[in-house]
């Protein structure tokens, strides 16, 4: 996966909060993170529907 922000190369990391784990998208060169929850907000605030 390539990052929207610097085009490099992302992997992914689970992250952990107080209350849950979740897997996300991170970048190797600019540290952008990207999970389903930044999408989905991304998205709500460009007024588009992901389906």
């Amino acid at each position: 996966m390539k990052c929207p922000k610097c085009k490099s190369r992302m992997y992914a990391e689970k992250f952990y909060d107080f209350v849950r784990v979740f897997d996300a998208w991170k970048c190797c060169a600019c540290g952008e993170i990207i999970d389903h929850t930044i999408l989905a907000n991304r998205a709500r605030s460009q007024n588009l529907f992901l389906g």
